[in-house]
């Protein structure tokens, strides 16, 4: 990385954004993933909407394509062991959900009962951009367990030891790797409503 690219990570890292878990699922699968680009993305209060950046390699996205709806949850600061557990496996491979307070929303989204707070959301646009599908969604439900600052990267990041760092970077360097040239083709050929004017 040249010295301007470190620069501008490291202005990056001073956001510090709040982790969300994001679970979608079906009567037969079900499945989650850990995500920093979930934001707000309405000022109507009366009509909430909330947009999620999935990588496109991952089970959960395939899960919110098959059902067109998923839920998110913050998480308490001492819930770092939940965070990792959805970070570091595959849905492919494991039930990342079993073991734990699940219920299901009217969506069919499975929610975490043991979290800060959650909301289910019900996806009405897709853009697929090669390194992440972005969902907009209608906010159609939420719950809030408790009044708590929520769990960020950085929190996350300085209660891990040196092994899980490392796989953490390693798996986003994968990512990174894997969408490449999908987002390189994307940006080549921006369809005409999204190049600027």
């Amino acid at each position: 990385m040249t010295m301007q690219k470190q620069k501008i990570d490291k202005i990056f890292k001073l956001t510090n954004r709040e982790l969300w878990i994001v679970t979608a699922g079906t009567p037969q699968q079900r499945g989650g993933l850990l995500a920093t680009w979930v934001l707000q993305a309405s000022l109507d209060r009366a009509s909430p909407v909330l947009v999620a950046g999935i990588a496109p390699n991952h089970f959960t996205r395939e899960l919110i394509d098959d059902t067109g709806a998923f839920a998110t949850h913050l998480l308490r600061q001492s819930q770092v062991d939940l965070a990792l557990k959805f970070a570091l496996q595959s849905g492919r491979n494991v039930d990342k959900l079993a073991g734990l307070r699940v219920s299901e929303t009217e969506t069919g989204n499975p929610v975490l009962q043991d979290v800060l707070c959650w909301l289910d959301c019900r996806v009405f646009a897709r853009l697929d951009t090669g390194n992440r599908i972005f969902y907009w969604a209608d906010v159609i439900a939420g719950e809030q367990q408790e009044n708590s600052p929520p769990l960020t990267e950085q929190e996350l990041l300085n209660h891990t030891d040196d092994d899980i760092r490392a796989r953490l970077i390693l798996d986003r360097e994968s990512d990174i790797e894997q969408q490449k040239s999908q987002y390189n083709e994307w940006r080549e050929n921006l369809p005409p409503l999204l190049r600027p004017i």
